[in-house]
């Protein structure tokens, strides 16, 4: 969902919004189709899914536990709302699976998929645009993090380390500390992300922190304190759910497909030679 968004708004902010002779919109679409592409021809895998949110904010399980959870959402555009169904038409013209689970989210998706398979032994590459994903990184698991023009940062447990100065342990704890305004994820107040980083660098854990908390300044005791309750709610809201109960075969989702067919549904929606001429 990350990465149709991000098509949407790359192309919406000129006006640029791409029609059909029949009025169509297509712009996130296309964007989003031609991300894929790119980390096809990147990455080279076997196998390909999607995980998408498929669920209002209300009927999350998060917004149970929460309820001001990504309460600050506004209404996506009118011309992004047809392209939510469309884009699946897309991905499963490719024989991409799109997989969703109601109450979950994409993230879930990916953290589920991502541990059952390197569990199983295989390497899994997650491309998406958000960092709470690099909670899943592991020997088995990498995570490209899409970055504006097209670019991506690469995540291992060591270039994490190397680039952010935590272990994928540690990226919740940090989120825990200082909270996450886009999802209206509360944290502790008066905690911003560098003193989160500094406050688990020294001391692992959350729980460490607050086995030790005689050792802060007591203002910042005062604070971790008073929000312990809101600092561990916080946490369970950035964890990544692995447990999702979905639907996957990995025979269906081997990256293979009909020519003609993604052809037909690429000709239906007047994407042009451009992305044609990659089939």
């Amino acid at each position: 969902m990350s990465f149709l968004f991000r098509a949407f708004y790359a192309s919406a902010w000129t006006g640029g919004y791409r029609q059909t002779s029949q009025g169509v919109y297509t712009n996130a679409v296309y964007g989003f189709t031609k991300m894929m592409l790119d980390y096809v021809d990147l990455i080279r895998p076997t196998h390909l899914a999607v995980g998408w949110d498929v669920a209002a904010r209300e009927t999350l399980v998060r917004s149970q536990w929460y309820d001001g959870y990504k309460s600050n959402r506004n209404a996506p555009p009118e011309e992004l709302i047809p392209q939510f169904d469309l884009v699946k038409e897309v991905t499963a013209a490719f024989s991409v699976p799109n997989i969703g689970c109601p109450g979950y989210e994409g993230d879930d998706v990916l953290g589920t998929l991502s541990t059952m398979l390197g569990q199983n032994g295989h390497q899994v590459v997650i491309a998406t645009g958000d960092y709470d994903s690099l909670q899943l990184v592991s020997d088995q698991v990498s995570v490209k993090i899409l970055k504006n023009g097209g670019k991506h940062e690469h995540y291992t447990p060591a270039s994490l380390l190397a680039l952010r100065g935590i272990t994928p342990d540690q990226v919740v704890d940090v989120k825990a500390l200082m909270g996450d305004a886009s999802d209206c994820i509360p944290g502790c107040p008066g905690i911003g992300e560098k003193t989160a980083h500094k406050l688990i660098s020294e001391h692992q854990s959350l729980d460490n922190l607050y086995s030790r908390l005689e050792a802060c300044t007591p203002k910042l005791k005062e604070k971790l304190e008073q929000n312990r309750d809101q600092v561990y709610l916080s946490k369970k809201l950035a964890t990544i759910i692995c447990d999702v109960p979905i639907h996957y075969q990995e025979e269906e989702a081997r990256w293979e497909y009909d020519s003609k067919q993604v052809h037909d549904k690429l000709e239906e929606l007047e994407f042009g030679r451009t992305l044609l001429n990659r089939l």
